[in-house]
């Protein structure tokens, strides 16, 4: 008998907030990995000893992960959060407590904790969090990238005015005598155009002459000449390129110097600077390149196809303390040019170019999954917080990413611990010959194809296609050609490159 659902539930359900979050689910993982017991210490100084109890502030800072994390906004994380039985067991709420406001977030990230600094420190807590997990190490090897972006302002352009101008007359007419210059007394003098007309076909725009009404701290800016000058931010971050995770990030005001300022603001934050700093063109000022060195950092910026240019000298000596100090920054600069042109024709100079393509990937990711394409508030600050949340998640995809590679790795080794136990034939004593690197017991495994594939995924972690062998280093192609060609029968196997050989290639 076909079967009809009915509409009405029942007034009382028994059911847990666990049993609804399924056990592999990737709020439980951000759980896991998410510690937030810093939080209350750094807003607790905000809060009154007497009066009502507020909401937990813990409550607050995981609505905003879960905001970033699914590129909600503020009043969409609240449906969400109300509705959604996972983000409510992440939060640590239950079905009968209440949601916070969306005016709640607002208050507290415009007035309440304002002054603290709790998204630079979410951010610092996470990259501490992948430097404990192994993924960032920092030290004299340590290679870092930096990059902006741009991000659209939420004004308009119809919302620029000119600086200073007073307000129009709403009748649009002067009123008075008769026109100074001689003309008919009432005549209509052009009314400059009101902020919010759209019709300001003709008008030229600048930034030194016209500012949002809306959001007065964004600027008209465009990276190259064939694209439309917009009202922008700009964010960047700076990332550690062998692992992708994001060392600092800020926004700033839409300049032409606020990339490299930026960059050595992240810089000056970090406990410890890295050896090299790798870049785009828009980085190539001699004066930045000289700060650089002067920090002991090496910039790699792609000038190898420029040749070397002559040191600046000087006929006479000067006594003037300005002049002497522009002559030695013209000098450092010409310096710092050439040795970033020679470090840029090196091996690790091109390395680094190709690693840096991993800042577009971070911000292409940010931009497509996390709404960093257009601010979510106005003014610099706003969009400096919204930066910031945008790259601490970012950086928790990444440290669960790392969890469950190494969850993966030890599933797959737990079956081989039984092999030294295993029959000395077959292929638990193939795998151990192989592993082990010892002599092979009474032939070979019925089939030394399988075994070898099977070998490949528990030792490295892998998924083949089945009958395909994947690219192997140089020490498992020779076993893969040893047993293939049969001649492992009581032989022992080729000596096996050290793992710092430089022969041995990594895949």
């Amino acid at each position: 008998m076909l079967g009809e659902q009915e509409r009405n539930t029942s007034l009382f359900q028994c059911v847990t907030m666990e049993e609804l979050v399924p056990p592999r689910h990737v709020l439980r993982r951000l759980h896991a990995a998410l510690d937030l017991g810093f939080v209350r210490e750094l807003v607790a100084s905000r809060y009154s000893a007497l009066g009502r109890p507020s909401i937990a502030p813990e409550v607050v800072v995981r609505m905003w992960i879960l905001q970033h994390f699914y590129g909600h906004s503020e009043r969409e994380i609240c449906d969400e959060v109300t509705m959604h039985a996972g983000f409510r067991w992440f939060c640590g709420l239950s079905f009968n407590d209440p949601v916070p406001d969306q005016s709640t977030l607002v208050k507290l990230r415009q007035e309440k904790w304002a002054g603290t600094d709790l998204w630079q420190a979410l951010l610092d807590e996470t990259v501490r969090a992948c430097t404990a997990a192994g993924l960032v190490r920092p030290g004299a090897s340590q290679r870092l990238g930096v990059d902006g972006t741009q991000i659209t302002a939420r004004a308009a352009t119809a919302s620029l005015a000119p600086i200073g101008n007073p307000a129009p007359d709403p009748g649009g007419v002067e009123s008075g005598g008769g026109d100074p210059g001689g003309g008919e007394s009432g005549s209509s003098a052009p009314v400059p155009r009101q902020s919010g007309d759209p019709n300001w076909h003709g008008e030229r725009f600048s930034n030194t002459t016209h500012r949002s009404t809306t959001d007065p701290e964004a600027r008209l800016y465009r990276k190259g000449g064939q694209q439309e000058a917009k009202l922008r931010y700009l964010g960047h971050y700076l990332a550690d390129l062998p692992s992708g995770v994001i060392c600092g990030a800020m926004a700033t005001a839409a300049t032409g110097v606020a990339e490299r300022e930026a960059t050595l603001c992240l810089l000056d934050r970090l406990p410890q600077p890295p050896a090299e700093l790798a870049a785009d063109l828009g980085y190539r000022d001699g004066a930045f390149l000289a700060a650089l060195r002067a920090r002991g950092i090496q910039p790699l910026v792609p000038l190898g196809h420029e040749a070397l240019e002559a040191e600046p000298q000087w006929r006479r000596r000067t006594l003037n303390l300005l002049h002497y100090r522009q002559r030695r920054a013209q000098l450092a600069a010409a310096q710092a040019r050439n040795a970033t042109r020679i470090a840029a024709r090196t091996r690790r100079g091109r390395r680094a170019q190709r690693q840096r393509t991993r800042l577009e990937h971070l911000f292409g990711e940010a931009k497509e999954h996390h709404g960093l394409g257009r601010a979510q508030g106005r003014g610099r600050e706003r969009v400096d917080q919204q930066v910031k949340l945008t790259a601490t998640v970012q950086n928790l995809k990444r440290l669960l990413a790392s969890r469950r590679r190494r969850a993966v790795a030890a599933r797959a080794a737990t079956p081989a611990a039984a092999t030294p136990t295993a029959a000395p034939g077959g292929q638990a004593g193939f795998l151990r010959l192989v592993s082990g690197g010892l002599q092979h017991p009474e032939g070979l495994p019925e089939d030394p194809k399988t075994a070898f594939l099977a070998l490949w995924e528990r030792r490295e972690g892998l998924r083949t296609a089945p009958g395909r062998l994947p690219r192997a280093s140089a020490r498992l192609r020779r076993l893969r050609a040893a047993v293939t060609a049969q001649k492992l029968q009581r032989r022992p196997l080729p000596p096996s490159p050290t793992r710092n050989d430089p022969s041995s290639s990594r895949f």
